[in-house]
């Protein structure tokens, strides 16, 4: 499937389809580069995301724009591997990925801003099913539980940050 044409690209076009959208936000106390530098670290993954079992294929440190990673994931009962590609890296405001995955396709997008005891910390998750039924269940069913995931995940983040 094209990335162009089911609409995961950087910066993201009024043409793009609509995709169900899951938005998380936290107040951390860490500076922002602090927190941008966690994040975009995949071998840190498991320890704040739920849904990230491991990674191969990443360096110990942030990814760049155009670098990839294979992320091992378990996510709304079904267990596969995503290859991440980042699209944009904006240190420490701005980082996105996107995927296209066996299950499906997903953009996920970092904004960081400066703000008087840290950072706030979002996340925008777009996601698309590839296949009946789960792509009949995206804006019910699955949206609920990668929401509840990604409120889970900010948590975490939180606290393994914040220490």
């Amino acid at each position: 499937m094209d990335e162009a044409r089911i609409g995961f690209g950087w910066p993201p076009s009024a043409r793009d389809p609509a995709a169900p959208r899951i938005e998380t936000e936290v107040a951390i106390a860490a500076p922002r580069e602090r927190v941008f530098d966690f994040v975009t670290t995949p071998a840190l993954w498991h320890r704040w995301h739920p849904a990230t079992l491991g990674v191969s294929g990443a360096p110990p440190r942030p990814l760049l724009a155009g670098e990839s990673v294979v992320e091992h994931i378990r996510a709304g009962g079904r267990r596969f591997d995503a290859t991440w590609t980042v699209l944009a890296c904006e240190r420490p405001a701005l980082w996105v990925i996107a995927t296209q995955a066996e299950p499906g396709a997903a953009r996920i997008a970092y904004t960081l801003a400066e703000a008087a005891l840290g950072c706030r910390f979002r996340r925008v998750l777009e996601f698309r099913s590839h296949r009946l039924p789960w792509r009949a269940l995206d804006g019910s069913l699955a949206r609920w539980v990668l929401a509840r995931q990604s409120a889970r995940a900010l948590a975490n983040l939180k606290t393994a940050v914040e220490g």
